[in-house]
Formats: C-alpha cells, sequence, structure tokens
C-alpha cells in the first residue's frame, strides 16, 4: 500500500501550485522530507512543475529509466517523475487559484485520493492538511519533525 499525498507552493500571485506523490506520504515521511529538504522556494517550484511522482528524495535528479529492477541507487537518491522518468502524460502539476480554493477542493474531493496535502506558503512555514481527520496544520514543520521523532523511536 502506498500513502498519497499532494506537494505545493504558494506562488507571489497567491495561487498554489501542487502536484501528486505516491509513496510514504504520511508526516513522518515525506512531511519529514520536505520541511528538512524542500524550504527553497525556487527549488521546491521547479520540482513541482514536473508534476506527479513517484517519490521524492532530497534532489530533482536527471531523467532516469523509471522501471529498472531492481531499483538502482539512482532511484531512491533523486525525485522520480511519471511524465520525466516514465514518459507518461495527463500527470501535469495543477494550479489553484487561491489557497482557499485549493483548501476547499482537497479536502472535499481529493484530485487523486491523497491523504496528506504540503505546501510551502509565501511566509516560510509549511502548512500540512490531512484529509481523513480533516485537520489543518499551520506552520506544521514542529509536529512534522515530531511525527518523525516518534517514528524512529518505535523502529
Amino acid at each position: 500500500m502506498s500513502t498519497n499525498a499532494r506537494i505545493g507552493i504558494e506562488n507571489a500571485d497567491g495561487s498554489i501550485t501542487t502536484s501528486y506523490h505516491h509513496w510514504d506520504g504520511y508526516p513522518a515521511g515525506l512531511g519529514f522530507n520536505l520541511v528538512k529538504n524542500w524550504n527553497d522556494p525556487e527549488l521546491l517550484a521547479g520540482a513541482v512543475a514536473l508534476g506527479d511522482a513517484s517519490h521524492w528524495a532530497d534532489t530533482i535528479g536527471e531523467q532516469i529509466e523509471f522501471d529498472q529492477f531492481p531499483r538502482s541507487d539512482a532511484y531512491y537518491a533523486q525525485n522520480v517523475y511519471y511524465g520525466r522518468d516514465r514518459g507518461e502524460t495527463g500527470v501535469e502539476a495543477i494550479t489553484y487559484k487561491t489557497y482557499e480554493v485549493f483548501e476547499k477542493c482537497f479536502l472535499r474531493n481529493t484530485p487523486c485520493g491523497e491523504e496528506y496535502a504540503y505546501i510551502l506558503r509565501l511566509d516560510g512555514t509549511w502548512t500540512q492538511i490531512s484529509v481523513y481527520a480533516k485537520e489543518v496544520k499551520h506552520d506544521a514543520a514542529e509536529s512534522i519533525y515530531k511525527a518523525r521523532a516518534a517514528m524512529m523511536e518505535a523502529v
């Protein structure tokens, strides 16, 4: 099974550009990766613009062969995109007019059945939305770090 998520960035005009993320989208997984490695708005915007992804690491990376088995180190060391790396179409980023429109749409009817959304806001904070809990956490970095610490203690 996978925990699907949506990664987004608030643009200067107030719109929100997002893309789908397939694996480990829970706060201690993808959420932790984002707050630790993806706080540069330009870098994040470039990564989101590449569209839907199988998984994100700490770098955008270069085009790789998506379906290589066994998976190479390169597969896990970088972001892997359905469009760039697999050649799929219809996997482009989605832009919403405002944050409020995105939040309402996400909580009501997520595009790909995502459980979480993470949005880097213009003020540099991360907002985390949980569909099942119907919960929105603004400035979510601290709670994401706590979720990661709890997960690491349990291992």
